[in-house]
């Protein structure tokens, strides 16, 4: 006899920049994952809304319909619906010009280096000019309140580098997690140049340490270049 435990998958893929479905319709895109450091496990993600007029929100992992329809194809499914999500706490604030807290975060536009975390808190990416530089004019500034909300765990971003023992190979994409615990097992890698590019499952024991410069690898470029090709539709657990 099969149980509803026997058929559920064992492993669920987080591909950053999916999209994201509340449970009555189109609700974003994932943006980041957040860890914990202490159990190396995803316990959020960090949804932005389709309408990019309002904040990202942080959706924790008791939320995601693990093993939803159509997950196969990184598309990951939310067991609330868009109102619900809306009601959940913002992952971002916008500061402007003299409000508290504004030129504060002028010294932390170059965030220092800090292991074990996963990528700096501070700014999000692409965040507008830095507060008070010498001969701009001020502007709003965009800023990731998760460090804030979550001080012990770290947001992994699409795009951060991954360096093998002997130099860089690739670019983070994502995760696959324990469905049950959300332990990371794998990391979804890009790895390659333009016109040879493709996509890896890396071992989370290949992963000697995680800083501000990115995923530093156990293992040589070589030893990355043999692993099959991911098979997203079926990750490991």
């Amino acid at each position: 006899m099969t149980t509803r435990e026997d058929s559920m998958p064992q492993a669920q893929l987080f591909r950053l920049e999916a999209e994201v479905r509340c449970a009555d319709g189109d609700c974003g895109k994932l943006m980041t994952l957040v860890v914990n450091r202490a159990t190396d496990a995803v316990t959020h993600l960090v949804v932005e809304p389709a309408r990019r007029e309002a904040p990202a929100r942080i959706v924790p992992l008791s939320l995601v319909d693990i093993g939803g329809a159509d997950t196969a194809r990184g598309e990951v499914r939310l067991r609330c619906t868009g109102a619900e999500y809306e009601q959940l706490n913002p992952a971002e604030e916008t500061l402007f010009p003299g409000d508290e807290g504004y030129r504060a975060y002028g010294d932390m536009w170059g965030p220092a280096a800090a292991w074990p975390y996963y990528a700096p808190g501070g700014m999000l990416p692409a965040a507008p000019g830095t507060p008070g530089a010498p001969g701009t004019i001020p502007e709003p500034v965009t800023v990731d309140t998760v460090p804030d909300q979550l001080p012990d765990e770290d947001e992994v971003f699409s795009g951060d580098h991954v360096h093998a023992t002997d130099g860089d190979i690739g670019h983070v994409l994502g995760f696959v997690v324990e469905a049950a615990s959300g332990r990371v097992t794998s990391i979804l890698l890009r790895e390659g140049h333009l016109w040879g590019r493709r996509t890896v499952l890396v071992p989370r024991s290949a992963v000697a340490e995680v800083g501000a410069d990115g995923f530093r690898l156990n293992i040589t470029r070589e030893q990355v270049r043999h692993l099959p090709p991911a098979d997203i539709e079926h990750p490991p657990a």
